[in-house]
């Protein structure tokens, strides 16, 4: 039939779109001739690159304190120098009285010897960290390709999983979530060399790693289940789901199951019956909490931090549901994904996932869309045209989101290092005492606490909102309490901080405002300086 002018060829559309398939394939074979070395140089130099680019370029790297879990560094300092506590009972101390709370020991460890050795350098202990999040790239990307993906998918596994508002693991020096990704990467991919080579001593190096994985944050247990369900499953390629197919996997990999499942009941157990649960905020189901509740709380997360998963999940879902025949033969794939999934959601069910608690649910997420879906070889043509497209525009979008991040954290960082700066330089060598207005936020009056005692001063008092006094509320002399005419510098959030709740009900009249970004210090005007002088 001739082609009538103004209507579309599809031909020459068809041809295009072979056209471009053909480069893509191209560049894919291109790719996988490149020798194993070359791959490792180019794999970790990227990650490097893009890592040390972001933190460096975003000013993360050299931002200092924020008055969250970094307060904790300043607090071991002042135990080893200031209480003269050694290094061991500083370790005893900290991680008996977490084991009261949670179960983590590991993570405590590791901080208190962080402290040991950087004393309150936080710019070096944000290069350790992101120096564990290029080692997590690399590991995840070669747990892809050890699960036969080219390079392309490969990368984009890993991007896909470290990439977005769970960023904030490559920066926040708190979030326990950057070295336990780094340690589930690293024991999967022992585990796949393993199971493909029946290496004895990768198997010792895969349970070791998954082993430290599971004593540093609680959720990261919960991933162990999905180890013994991927061992089946690599056991049943090939084979009928029968009871005699089942057996003979779970027999020739008997030691290593029996191995992480005594590890995930003893630690289970642990918490149950002598850590308890019932500091886990965020775990489970509360009577207290309204069925409509938690619908509200999951839907604002699927309107805020896990918008691009929802919306391209939808899309990229929709285009393997085409397939449906051959869809229903991934049940296998299926249960793996769910196996790390639900258990995430259930145990943020009254929290919903947000930021760094996004890892490592999105784990089963690139594991079915990327892993998964870009080696399902019914899609082709336009098809996965599209579903690759999706994957490339949800990394664009959660590289946005990343850099904004990023950004803000730096900003914030800089605001606080400039207010501590400053306050000690009025302060220091006199008898001026501060107020610190950051309750309810405990975490930042902690930092004041721990910061200025390191620094030699140790006049900071904290303003109580609901008591309406102010006190010291830290130290020997806790309970000393103290008024407003006593204060000389006044330190609080302002509304572009996001820990921002409250103006405090203090007169600061007689007080000239000085803004520092994302905190504020108010210092007595000169003719209020002297205490005695009549009103």
């Amino acid at each position: 039939m001739e082609h009538v002018p103004g209507q579309p060829d599809e031909g020459a559309e068809s041809s295009m779109v072979n056209r471009f398939l053909d480069r893509v394939q191209g560049i894919y074979e291109r790719l996988e001739k490149m020798d194993k070395k070359r791959e490792a140089v180019l794999v970790w130099a990227l990650f490097a690159a893009l890592v040390f680019g972001v933190v460096t370029a975003t000013g993360t790297l050299t931002s200092g304190f924020h008055l969250v879990d970094d307060w904790e560094f300043a607090q071991y300092i002042d135990w080893m120098t200031l209480d003269h506590l050694s290094l061991w009972d500083c370790l005893r101390d900290t991680i008996s009285f977490d084991l009261t709370l949670r179960f983590r020991p590991l993570y405590y460890i590791n901080r208190i010897l962080m402290a040991y050795v950087f004393g309150i350098n936080l710019t070096a202990m944000s290069v350790v960290k992101a120096a564990e999040i290029v080692v997590a790239l690399a590991a995840l990307y070669y747990c892809a390709r050890q699960m036969k993906c080219n390079m392309v998918y490969a990368a984009l596994f890993s991007l896909t999983v470290m990439v977005g508002y769970q960023s904030a693991v490559w920066w926040k020096l708190g979030p326990q979530e950057s070295y336990d990704i780094m340690m589930f990467a690293v024991g999967f991919y022992f585990l796949l060399r393993w199971l493909s080579t029946e290496k004895k001593r990768y198997a010792v190096v895969s349970v070791a790693a998954f082993f430290l994985m599971s004593i540093y944050k609680e959720p990261f247990i919960l991933l162990l289940p999905f180890v013994g369900l991927y061992i089946l499953y690599d056991g049943m390629r090939g084979k009928r789901v029968t009871m005699k197919h089942l057996w003979e996997a779970v027999r020739r990999r008997l030691p290593y199951l029996l191995t992480i499942g005594v590890i995930f009941v003893t630690e289970m157990l642990l918490i149950l019956f002598v850590v308890g649960t019932n500091n886990y905020s965020y775990v489970g189901l509360d009577e207290s909490v309204t069925f409509d509740q938690y619908v509200q709380t999951w839907q604002n997360a699927a309107g805020n931090n896990l918008k691009w998963y929802v919306r391209f999940g939808v899309l990229m879902g929709l285009i393997l549901l085409t397939y449906w025949e051959q869809l229903k033969k991934l049940g296998w794939e299926i249960l793996l994904a769910a196996a790390i999934i639900v258990p995430q959601c259930v145990t943020y069910s009254k929290t919903a996932l947000e930021e760094r608690y996004i890892l490592p649910c999105v784990l089963g997420f690139a594991f079915f869309f990327v892993i998964v879906g870009c080696r399902f070889r019914p899609l082709s043509g336009k098809r996965r045209i599209a579903y690759m497209l999706c994957l490339l525009l949800m990394l664009a979008a959660h590289g946005r989101v990343t850099l904004r991040e990023a950004r803000y954290f730096a900003y914030r960082g800089e605001s606080i290092q400039t207010m501590l700066e400053s306050t000690l330089a009025l302060v220091q060598g006199t008898d001026k005492k501060v107020l610190s207005c950051f309750a309810p936020n405990g975490e930042g009056n902690k930092t004041m606490y721990h910061w200025f005692r390191i620094h030699g001063y140790d006049e900071v008092f904290y303003w109580e909102e609901d008591e309406n006094w102010i006190n010291r509320s830290y130290g020997p002399r806790e309970d000393e309490k103290a008024d407003l005419a006593d204060m000389d510098v006044v330190v609080m959030y302002n509304k572009e901080d996001r820990h921002w709740c409250y103006e405090p009900s203090l007169d600061l009249s007689d007080f000239t405002e000085e803004k520092c970004g994302t905190i504020t210090m108010y210092v007595r005007n000169a003719k209020s300086t002297s205490k005695d002088a009549p009103p």
